[in-house]
């Protein structure tokens, strides 16, 4: 049950365990690998939703279809090779209308990779089924035991560092980047996406999961990642986390942006969040007046600039998340979009003419 490699000559067949909770918001895990991963998911697992295709229900995967149980999709002549829990249950504790399944997977020599707190490898009988399949579980919040403490040596990057930031934390940080990752990459720039939660590391096969990494060495483990790749492409795409605003992930958020020491960084936000969910009493300032404590926090360190915006418009009409996006270049007076919507072509320009001034 070692952490696997992931190969990315190999393409895995996954299928996504979901039960009674396929859909975007509760299942995010699920939809960021069914719409971002190189490898090939074949179906979802939930009972509450059979017959359904992943396209139905995530607004992604095609005519990925949801049955009951591994044993439904061996019949069905589907033969996967990695099973996804595709949630992340309250407690971290897989309720037995889950467990079952991943122990029926491992029993059936199917992997299993989890992005849950409590790892199922530390979970006797899941050890036990792995063994009898010959499966492996990838729990991919585990850190490794090499833990570097941060040095700053971002601060003289080759590559253009650009940071995820946000106002919140469950808004789009990580599919903002993977957006802007791909535009980069159709304007024929290279770029490297360094992932840094659990979803991300699924689709890249590498990363920290920083929200497991004890804080001391938080920053060392984004440095050594995107140190890993500096100077070997144009753009180094920082997946971000939490908020500076936040009361309980604000010190993940600082760490990432001293272990990146980004040259420019893009606000994330979702229209109409006024407060930091489940937090009330923390209102969510203008735009720019959070883009300046962002700003002041890296000053004394490396100068870093705002190179526009992506929004989070799900839920809105067109016309009003058209609205958002101007309210929002009239707020921060930069490139504004949501890029999944409506692309980010003018982000792509900015971040060029940032990197042109700085030599990069």
């Amino acid at each position: 049950m070692s952490r696997p490699v992931y190969d990315p000559d190999r393409t895995r067949k996954i299928v996504h365990l979901v039960e009674g909770s396929a859909n975007p918001r509760a299942a995010k895990t699920s939809r960021g690998v069914l719409k971002y991963s190189p490898n090939e998911s074949v179906g979802l697992i939930d009972s509450t939703n059979v017959g359904k295709t992943a396209q139905q229900l995530f607004g992604c995967g095609g005519d990925a279809p949801t049955l009951a149980s591994i044993g439904e999709f061996h019949r069905a002549g589907i033969e996967p090779d990695t099973l996804v829990v595709g949630v992340t249950p309250v407690g971290g504790r897989l309720p037995d209308s889950m467990r079952r399944h991943v122990l029926e997977a491992l029993e059936s020599g199917i992997d299993v990779w989890s992005g849950m707190h409590l790892f199922l490898s530390h979970d006797h009988e899941c050890r036990v089924a792995a063994e009898q399949g010959g499966a492996s579980i990838w729990d991919v919040r585990k850190p490794p035991e090499d833990l570097p403490v941060g040095f700053g040596h971002m601060v003289n990057s080759k590559s253009y560092c650009l940071l995820m930031v946000g106002t919140d934390c469950a808004l789009g940080k990580m599919t903002a980047g993977l957006e802007v990752q791909l535009a980069a990459q159709r304007a024929g720039m290279t770029a490297e996406f360094v992932s840094t939660g659990q979803t991300g590391m699924m689709i890249t096969g590498w990363g920290h999961p920083i929200d497991a990494i004890p804080g001391d060495f938080m920053a060392g483990c984004v440095e050594r990642d995107c140190l890993k790749v500096d100077g070997n492409c144009d753009v180094i795409i920082v997946e971000g986390q939490g908020s500076l605003i936040h009361p309980g992930y604000s010190p993940v958020t600082l760490g990432l942006m001293h272990g990146a020491m980004p040259d420019g960084m893009i606000m994330c936000h979702q229209p109409g969040r006024a407060c930091i969910s489940n937090r009330e009493h923390v209102k969510i300032p203008k735009l720019s007046v959070l883009a300046e404590l962002y700003l002041h926090q890296l000053q004394h360190l490396k100068p870093s600039k705002f190179v526009g915006v992506c929004l989070n418009t799900y839920g809105l009409d067109e016309q009003d998340a058209m609205d958002a996006v101007k309210a929002a270049e009239d707020d921060m007076q930069l490139p504004a979009t949501d890029p999944c919507r409506f692309g980010c072509e003018r982000v792509i320009e900015s971040v060029n003419a940032h990197r042109a001034s700085i030599g990069k």
